[in-house]
C-alpha cells in the first residue's frame, strides 16, 4: 500500500541544516500500551525507506514505536531512553546519516546497556563505525535490496510477543502467524477456523481457552513442533484432519467424553505416546490415530462402542490392547499394519469385526472369537504370518474353529455350517491340510502366508476359490483343482514360488487377474485345450499343456 506524503519545512537535527524534503507518513500511529513493542532506531533523512518497512511489519501486525517529531533537548533524549528501557527489542536502520546521527548512537548505547536485542537493517552500502562494530556484531543482517527475504527473516525473528499474532473475527480465531513458539489463545474465543493454525512449524505450546467449544477441520494441521495438546473440557467438535501431521507432538488430552472427533484428526502423529481420552466416548471415528507409529499402548473408554476404519491402522508400536467390554464394532482395517500387536482381547458382546481388521498384524498369534460375533470379514487375518490359532466359542451360531489333527492346538475358522473355510492359521506347525469335504468356498486370503504347507487337498465339493486364496504359499510345488470349481479370483497363487504345476478344469470359466504373480518361470498349468483357462494362459504368457499329459510329468 502506497504512502500518503506531504511537504512541509522541517529541521534534521542530525545534520545541523534547514532542509525542504518530503515527509512520510506512516499508516498507524507510533504504539502506545503496556505490551511489549519494538522500538525503531532510525535517522530522518531516511523515512521514505525506513517508513515503508514499517508499515509492512505493521501489516503482520507488529506493534511498533517510532519517533516522527524530529525534537531535540534532554527531556526527548529521556524520551527515547524510557522508550528503549520498556521495549522488547530495537529495530535499527543503518545508514551513513544514522551512525552519523547522535541520537542513533544514544539509542545504540542505551539498547545495549539494558541487553535489548538489536536488528539491524541496511539501507545503503555505508560501513559501521568501528565504535559501534562490537555493539553489533552477532545480531541480525538484512537489507532493504531484498524486501521479500528481508520482511521473511524479521518475521522469523523478531521477538514474537512483539507482534498481535491471532486475527478474531468476533469470538472466533481465524488466523495465527508463523512467529514465535508459545501461544495463550484469550478467553472467550469460542472457535478456531479451519486453517486457523496450519502449517505453523514455529508453534511449539498452545493454552486453549476453557470457553473453546470448536475445532474447525485442519485447524493445527502440520504444525510440525507443536510439542502437547490438552482440548478443553467444553470442545464438543473437533474437525477432519484438525491436528494431522503434527509430527512432533507427544500427548494429546481430550476431556469432554461427548465430543466428536472428525475422521482422521491425529493421523500421522508419529511421536504420539501418551493419550488420554475421557471415559464417556463412544466412538472413535476414522483413522483418527492413524499412523500414530510411537503409541505402544492406549487405554480405551470404558463405554465405547465402535472404532472406526483404521483408527488404528500403522501404530506399528502398539503392542497390545484391551477393548472394552462396551465395544460392539470394529471396524474396516482398524488394526491393519499394527505390526507389534501380540494379543488383542475380543470382548464378549462384539457383534462385528469388518474387512481386514488385523491385515499384516505380524506378531499377532492367537485370537479367541466370543459368541456374541455374527459378522467376521473373509479377509480379517490376511497377512498374519505369525498367527497359531483362531479359536471360537462353542456357543457362537455363526462361526466356529476345528483343531487341526496333529495336536488339536492350530484352530482353523469356518462359517457355523463348514461350508466356508475363511482362514488357516499362517503359523500353524502343519505341513499338509485336507480341505474338509463340506466346504463350497474358499475364501480371500484363506491360506495366504501359510509358508509351512507343501500339499493342500481341495474337495469336490468347492465352487470357488476366493482372492488371494493361496498366495505367498512359498512351500506349495503342485496343487489340482477339482471340476466342481467354476470361479478363481484374482491373485490366487500370487507368490506361490515354488509351484511347478497345477490342473486347472474347463469348468472354471472365471478367472482373475494376476494369478500367477510371482511364481516361477518353469510353472505349468494343465488345463483343456480351448478352455477359458488354456485362452487365459496364452494371453498372459504362461506355460501350458492339456490335462492328459499332467499324469506323465
Amino acid at each position: 500500500m502506497a504512502t500518503e506524503k506531504t511537504t512541509k519545512t522541517t529541521k534534521a537535527p542530525e545534520m545541523g541544516a534547514t532542509a525542504e524534503y518530503p515527509v512520510i507518513k506512516t499508516k498507524f500511529e507510533a504504539y502506545v500500551g503496556n505490551e511489549p513493542f519494538l522500538f525503531v532506531s532510525y535517522s530522518h533523512r531516511d523515512t521514505e525507506r525506513v517508513y515503508s518497512i514499517l508499515d509492512m511489519l505493521h501489516d503482520k501486525k507488529y506493534r511498533i514505536w517510532y519517533d516522527e517529531s524530529c525534537e531535540t533537548g534532554n527531556d526527548f533524549r529521556d524520551e527515547l531512553r524510557h522508550k528503549i528501557e520498556k521495549c522488547e527489542a530495537v529495530v535499527l536502520f543503518v545508514s551513513a546519516a544514522s551512525m552519523s546521527s547522535p541520537f542513533c548512537g544514544m539509542e545504540i548505547i542505551v539498547a545495549r546497556e539494558n541487553n535489548k536485542r538489536i536488528y539491524p537493517i541496511y539501507v545503503d552500502d555505508s560501513e559501521v563505525p568501528p565504535a559501534f562494530q562490537i555493539l553489533l556484531a552477532n545480531t541480525h543482517h538484512g537489507s532493504i535490496n531484498d524486501m521479500p527475504k528481508l520482511i521473511k527473516a524479521l518475521i522469523r525473528d523478531l521477538p514474537p510477543e512483539t507482534m498481535d499474532r491471532l486475527t478474531f473475527e468476533g469470538e472466533r480465531l481465524v488466523k495465527c502467524e508463523d512467529n514465535g513458539s508459545d501461544i495463550v489463545v484469550d478467553d472467550g474465543v469460542r472457535i478456531i477456523s479451519e486453517n486457523a493454525f496450519r502449517s505453523r512449524n514455529a508453534l511449539k505450546t498452545v493454552k486453549l481457552p476453557a470457553s473453546l467449544t470448536t475445532i474447525e477441520s485442519e485447524a493445527f494441521r502440520s504444525c510440525g513442533n507443536l510439542q502437547a495438546m490438552d482440548i478443553p473440557e467444553l470442545v464438543t467438535y473437533i474437525g477432519n484432519s484438525a491436528f494431522r501431521d503434527c509430527v512432533g507432538m507427544k500427548s494429546l488430552t481430550i476431556r469432554n467424553g461427548l465430543i466428536k472427533i472428525g475422521e482422521r484428526a491425529f493421523e500421522n502423529c508419529p511421536k504420539l505416546t501418551d493419550i488420554s481420552l475421557p471415559d464417556d466416548l463412544s466412538e472413535i471415528y476414522g483413522s483418527v490415530f492413524n499412523g500414530c507409529k510411537s503409541l505402544k499402548t492406549i487405554k480405551l473408554p470404558s463405554n465405547l462402542t465402535v472404532i472406526g476404519e483404521t483408527a488404528f491402522a500403522d501404530c506399528v508400536s502398539l503392542e497390545t490392547i484391551e477393548l472394552p467390554e462396551s465395544v460392539i464394532k470394529i471396524d474396516d482395517l482398524v488394526f491393519s499394519g499394527c505390526s507389534s500387536l501380540a494379543s488383542v482381547e475380543i470382548p464378549e458382546g462384539l457383534r462385528k469385526i469388518g474387512k481386514a481388521a488385523f491385515k499384516n498384524c505380524t506378531s499377532l498369534t492367537t485370537v479367541k472369537i466370543p459368541a456374541s460375533v455374527s459378522y467376521l470379514s473373509t479377509d480379517l487375518f490376511r497377512g498374519c504370518e505369525a498367527l497359531r490359532s483362531i479359536y471360537v466359542e462353542p456357543k457362537n451360531k455363526h462361526y466356529k474353529s476345528e483343531p487341526n489333527k496333529r495336536d488339536g492346538k492350530d484352530h482353523v475358522l469356518f462359517n457355523k455350517n463348514k461350508s466356508t473355510i475363511i482362514a488357516y492359521p499362517a503359523n500353524s506347525r502343519e505341513v499338509q491340510y485336507d480341505i474338509p469335504d463340506s466346504v463350497t468356498v474358499i475364501s480371500d486370503w484363506t491360506f495366504s502366508e501359510c509358508k509351512k504347507l507343501n500339499r493342500i487337498s481341495i474337495p469336490d465339493s468347492v465352487e470357488e476359490i476366493g482372492e488371494g486364496a493361496f498366495s505367498n504359499c512359498v512351500l506349495l510345488d503342485e496343487l489340482e483343482i477339482p471340476d466342481s470349481v467354476e470361479k478363481i479370483d484374482d491373485c490366487a497363487f500370487r507368490g506361490c514360488s515354488n509351484l511347478e504345476k497345477i490342473i486347472i478344469p474347463s469348468s472354471v470359466a472365471e478367472l482373475g487377474w494376476g494369478l500367477f504373480d510371482g511364481c516361477r518361470e518353469t510353472l505349468v498349468v494343465y488345463c483343456d485345450e480351448g478352455s477359458e483357462v488354456w485362452s487365459y494362459c496364452r494371453r498372459n504368457r504362461i506355460k501350458v499343456d492339456a490335462i492328459e499329459n499332467a499324469s506323465n510329468e
